[in-house]
Order: structure tokens, then sequence, then C-alpha cells
């Protein structure tokens, strides 16, 4: 993911928690990194710091069983589409 499409998806209309809850989690894995490495920057992008620590906890919910994604109930596509 570039810096440009993360700004983009970060500055657009969609909730947070919602695309984050959304996505699989080789997605979410993804925009971690991304955001980990535009968070690493001189000049991050606005609200990089919220949407990284809603992905890490997402990511460490999913790991220990507390997310719908991770038993796999979710009927969601990426963007939340069913």
């Amino acid at each position: 993911m570039t810096r440009q499409q993360l700004a983009l998806l970060m500055n657009g209309d969609a909730d947070p928690l919602l695309v984050i809850s959304a996505a699989s989690t080789s997605e979410l894995q993804a925009l971690t990194d991304a955001l980990f490495r535009d968070l690493d920057t001189s000049h991050p992008v606005f609200g990089a710091q919220v949407w990284y620590d809603l992905a890490l906890e997402e990511l460490e919910n999913r790991n220990n069983g507390a997310s719908p994604q991770a038993n796999g109930l979710t009927g969601t596509d990426s963007v939340g589409a069913a």
C-alpha cells in the first residue's frame, strides 16, 4: 500500500473500526505494515496513529480468538459489503 493509498483510505468517509474489522487478516497485516512505515516518517498521515492502534488491537483480538473474524463469523468483504 502506497502512502497515497493510505491517505485516501484514512481520509475517506469510512469508519476506521468498520474498515479494520471487515478486513481479512492478510489485508489487516498489510494495512498495519503500511501504517507502521508511515508512522516511521517525519510527517505521517494525519490519524495514522489512531488507525495503527485500532489495527493492532484487532490483530491481537484475532490472535486471541476474541474477534468475529478470528472465528470466520463475518459475512462481509473488505469494504463491508455482504
